[in-house]
């Protein structure tokens, strides 16, 4: 409701023209994945090279104060890390991992220039440098392929240019393997409960954490300690589609005990009885975030996993991605995380852009009033502004950090008085 009485007053205060309204995203052509010249680096960003060379990745992500050093899992031994570097070279390979689910914002676009720009930074200097575009396509009830052509449009319209094009479901037979690797180590168990049953459950560890007291039974789930075979029978029945939409679900069996409530067995699979933009019908469980990030960030050889600050608890030293990635012997990114992109008096979040558009707030992504790439590009923002003004406020690791539009605005001021 703040979101839209914040947007209807951006409104009041706009002159720009309002064509016929459009509820929904407009069709597009499909647009082809942008080709890469690897021998040409890219000269759009301008910052300093932030991250650490990847063949001194033994512990992938620093050990914050206090923390029991037992559940370090962000270690990679020597000689994983020596295979590591066999396999995929000594180069900096970051990802953009967008959610086909709507149009990228400048958010995005900030995002966009540290990863690409990281990589471009180490091929200037001669180390070796790519960037992987990845679809985070593990939702099918709000993917569409119209979101996945704009996106590559937008990336392409933007300057960069990825070594290829992936997507999280390119991996989804791997996964089901090590989700199941994972419940015959008795790391991982079938669950039966509500999401408002979870709920209660981590309330239970929170307040016997903040009292001082033993784990009351009502934290645990009561399939927690199910022998695996059970657990995998269920598994696969799951995968047959034996099971309705939110049924049953794949937890890890983490660390009740831990600081980090990232680790009190966050749900890893789900059942969703819905066609994919790219597999259709031939699954009907999907990977969560936390489950699918890790192990395709390993699959695919990234040395930096670069992330907004929301993700730090998970990718913490003892969180769930690198306790995963322990579990299954997979090699271990470094993660990076920094501050999201925030503009003052403006809507960034996706889920309540969505909620403007197809309310009929505005009149499609591309509302010029939006700070969409499309709805930018359609009010007469050239590429070169946006990627300077994403260069000019940089990144941050601090939580409150805000800009305000008139920052973006002197910018393309100073580009047209060139």
């Amino acid at each position: 409701v703040l979101a839209l009485e914040i947007f209807e007053q951006e409104i009041k205060a706009s002159s720009a023209a309002v064509a016929k309204p459009k509820h929904h995203p407009p069709p597009r052509k499909p647009v082809k994945a942008p080709e890469v010249n690897k021998d040409e680096p890219t000269k759009l960003h301008k910052m300093r090279l932030m991250l650490a060379h990847p063949s001194q990745n033994l512990q992938a992500k620093p050990i914050r104060t206090g923390m029991d050093l037992s559940r370090n899992f962000a270690q990679n031994s020597n000689e994983t890390l020596q295979t590591f570097l066999r396999t995929f070279g000594e180069q900096y390979r970051t990802r953009f991992p967008p959610e086909p689910n709507g149009f990228l914002h400048i958010g995005h676009a900030k995002a966009m220039a540290f990863n690409f720009g990281q990589a471009a930074l180490a091929r200037e200097q001669g180390i070796g440098g790519e960037t992987i575009l990845r679809f985070d396509d593990t939702n099918p009830e709000a993917e569409e392929q119209v979101y996945i052509d704009a996106i590559l449009e937008d990336v392409a319209w933007l300057g960069h240019k990825p070594i290829r094009v992936a997507y999280t479901s390119d991996y989804f037979a791997q996964m089901y393997d090590l989700a199941l690797q994972l419940i015959d180590q008795a790391q991982a168990y079938t669950c039966r409960c509500s999401r408002e049953e979870v709920g209660k459950q981590r309330a239970a560890v929170r307040s016997a954490r903040q009292l001082g007291l033993a784990l009351p039974e009502e934290a645990k789930s009561p399939f927690r300690d199910n022998p695996p075979e059970q657990s995998r029978a269920t598994f696969e029945a799951m995968r047959r589609g034996e099971y309705r939409d939110g049924e049953v679900c794949l937890r890890m069996k983490g660390d009740l005990a831990s600081d980090n409530p990232a680790m009190w067995d966050p749900i890893l699979y789900r059942v969703k009885h819905h066609a994919h933009p790219r597999t259709g019908t031939a699954w009907c469980i999907y990977p969560s975030y936390d489950f699918s990030h890790c192990i395709a960030d390993s699959i695919e050889g990234i040395t930096h996993s670069c992330c907004t600050l929301e993700f730090a608890s998970r990718q913490a030293p003892d969180g769930p991605y690198y306790w995963l990635l322990d579990a299954l012997g997979l090699y271990k990114p470094v993660t990076w995380e920094y501050s999201r992109c925030s503009i003052v008096n403006n809507v960034l979040s996706k889920r309540k852009l969505q909620t403007l558009v197809t309310g009929g707030h505005v009149e499609g992504w591309d509302d010029p009033r939006l700070l969409t790439i499309a709805g930018l590009r359609r009010r007469g923002y050239t590429p070169s502004t946006i990627n300077r003004f994403c260069e000019q406020i940089g990144v941050s690791t601090s939580l409150s950090v805000s800009t305000h539009q008139h920052v973006l605005e002197a910018v393309a001021r100073e580009e047209l008085d060139r």
